[in-house]
């Protein structure tokens, strides 16, 4: 038995064993696989989200190398992410305090009862909100947050408003003055022109807009792409050490990491000449 994603020109294929769950929330169909070789996979309209093989890389790198560039971080937004694992990573460092958005609450719900070791949730740190991430930022106070986390399902669902210029014009205003904010940007391997779409949005507001490589083994092609964008930090001149190389409990992520993430084949650099801010 397989599950099936395709992306563009590509059709992945996943050996199951089973379909352990199904429902249609008010948004999404949700889906939970168990695969031999994968764990168990979480699936929403039919795109694999995360594995539990592969789960830490993906929330690690959301999670740690905005918060890692960041001088003084305190307060983080987090929109999506309502599996709670981009949540749990950012919770690792013991003065930052996250609010995080999530549109669906089958989402958390599902996520809870199939991936209990992805999430945080008892932590008095975090604070949960079932709404609209762009209905949240819009009333959300100027200058309110240090770091925004997008974690977002891909462009073409229900997170369509969180790839829009009004909605990172909105990030901008709640950020502080040396703010950054970090987004699910696709892969350049598999749609460069849907990449760059998401780089000038993401990144017109801001000084700095730069993106950044993770490996998932549960998603077609494998090397995928994030974005960071920023006010005044740089995500490899700014990396704050002590923070990166003395946290504890993760996995994946790294000072060494998170620069080498940072390089971008010649062709990509040459394509997004004029786009990406380094």
């Amino acid at each position: 038995m397989y599950f099936e994603e395709e992306q563009g020109f590509m059709k992945q294929a996943l050996k199951v064993e089973d379909k352990i769950f199904e429902t249609q929330s008010r948004y999404q169909k949700i889906e939970v696989y168990a695969s031999e070789a994968l764990g168990k996979i979480l699936v929403l309209d039919g795109n694999a989200m995360f594995s539990e093989k592969d789960a830490f890389i993906y929330h690690e790198m959301l999670a740690h190398v905005p918060v890692c560039t960041h001088r003084a971080p305190k307060d983080v937004l987090i929109i999506g992410g309502g599996d709670g694992g981009t949540a749990r990573e950012v919770l690792r460092h013991k003065d930052l305090h996250v609010d995080l958005v999530e549109i669906d609450e089958e989402v958390i719900s599902v996520s809870k009862k199939y991936f209990p070791d992805v999430g945080d949730w008892e932590n008095s740190r975090l604070n949960v909100v079932v709404e609209s991430g762009m209905e949240f930022i819009a009333r959300a106070e100027d200058a309110s947050y240090d770091i925004v986390l997008v974690d977002a399902t891909d462009p073409g669902s229900i997170s369509n408003e969180l790839f829009e210029a009004t909605f990172y014009a909105q990030v901008n205003r709640v950020l502080r003055e040396d703010g950054l904010v970090a987004v699910q940007g696709g892969s350049w391997w598999m749609d460069l022109e849907g990449h760059k779409k998401i780089l000038e949005t993401v990144g017109h507001p801001f000084g700095i807009a730069m993106p950044y490589s993770y490996p998932m083994y549960s998603y077609p092609g494998t090397n995928w792409n994030f974005i960071l964008a920023s006010k005044k930090y740089h995500p490899t001149a700014d990396i704050i050490l002590q923070r990166a190389d003395l946290l504890e409990g993760h996995r994946y992520y790294t000072s060494d990491i998170q620069r080498a993430a940072f390089t971008v084949p010649r062709y990509i650099k040459k394509a997004l000449l004029g786009i990406a801010k380094n």
